[in-house]
């Protein structure tokens, strides 16, 4: 079931203009107040909680199902053309990967919202129709992970890897389930090879610190709880 589409007023506080990627100082988007920003929700939303993704899908959706005035199609239209200019190509990239299938699209909600046996019947019936995309491999991977299926997980996220998957939440899911196996060193190896490719990335630097107290690394944990916590003040774990 799709979440339903909103149409948010436009807040005081939100950019009057937006920068493009250009380096030239007129490469600017004028933002029309007039003009409400649709946004996909299930639940509850604050306008302060979005993201500009979120935004923009929200606006692609209007555009594909015409659920806006002309006018207002033709500025969502622009607006995200000008912030993603490739935005054309990415569409037809996903479109080939089955990424706007909606059992790819049910499968990732699940499994985000922890729903994994849910998200792994649907991310199931998504891979029969498309065994070579590894976004499927990897989202039936993380569900695998959650529900304490160690060696199948490792088996997806690695046949992720293999169909071009190799990114840095590829790697922490494998290091997780390495982890939960007690092999510390592939572990370790694979967050290093996470960190490398995301410097910053909170859950990456808190899995180095959780890996090194179970090794018996107590300094070296607190340091990497320390840096999270720089980062992320709020994290649970550090």
């Amino acid at each position: 079931m799709k979440s339903s589409l909103v149409f948010l007023k436009v807040p005081p506080n939100f950019p009057k203009q937006l920068k493009g990627g250009s380096l030239r100082d007129d490469d600017v988007f004028l933002i029309n107040s007039d003009i409400p920003i649709p946004v996909e929700i299930s639940g509850e939303i604050d306008f302060a909680d979005l993201t500009m993704d979120m935004i923009l899908a929200g606006m692609l959706r209007a555009i594909e199902e015409r659920q806006a005035k002309q006018e207002w199609i033709d500025y969502y239209s622009a607006f995200v053309l000008f912030l993603r200019p490739d935005i054309i190509t990415k569409l037809n990239e996903m479109k080939d990967m089955g990424l706007a299938e909606e059992s790819y699209l049910n499968a990732y909600k699940f499994v985000r919202d922890g729903k994994a046996e849910e998200g792994l019947a649907s991310i199931r019936d998504f891979l029969e129709d498309y065994p070579g995309s590894w976004n499927g491999w990897f989202i039936l991977g993380w569900a695998l992970r959650l529900l304490g299926r160690w060696q199948d997980a490792l088996a997806a996220l690695k046949k992720a890897i293999e169909l071009g998957g190799d990114y840095s939440n590829t790697r922490n899911e494998l290091a997780i389930c390495k982890m939960e196996m007690a092999d510390y060193a592939g572990a370790k190896q694979e967050l290093e090879i996470a960190i490398k490719d995301d410097p910053e990335n909170v859950t990456i630097i808190s899995n180095l610190g959780v890996l090194a107290l179970k090794t018996g690394y107590e300094n070296e944990a607190a340091s990497y709880f320390k840096k999270v916590l720089e980062l992320d003040e709020d994290d649970p774990v550090a």
